[in-house]
């Protein structure tokens, strides 16, 4: 994306229209949802789906991919499981 700019008139009740160079650009041709932030002084906006993959993207990089997480999840509880099974088991075995 460049740096590109344009004049737009912010209307009485605060509306703007974004130029379709910019909704282009944003993947937002017809229409959508947007994240809007003030950021040292300017009004960044950015497409909810940018934002939501930006964010999962740094969860990947954090964690791991998402699969290997909830594989790894699940071995924990069925072993947890197994433990407590075991656990049951024996008191019931031991009056």
């Amino acid at each position: 994306m460049g740096h590109d700019s344009a004049l737009v008139r912010v209307a009485e009740n605060g509306r703007l229209n974004i130029p379709a160079k910019f909704r282009k650009s944003l993947g937002l041709e017809d229409g959508g949802v947007v994240v809007a932030r003030v950021v040292d002084g300017e009004l960044r906006i950015r497409s909810a789906k940018d934002v939501v993959a930006g964010i999962q993207a740094r969860i990947r990089r954090e964690f791991g991919p998402a699969e290997g997480m909830v594989d790894s999840f699940i071995a924990e509880k069925r072993e947890e499981t197994a433990r407590e099974e075991i656990e049951v088991a024996a008191d019931l075995a031991d009056p």
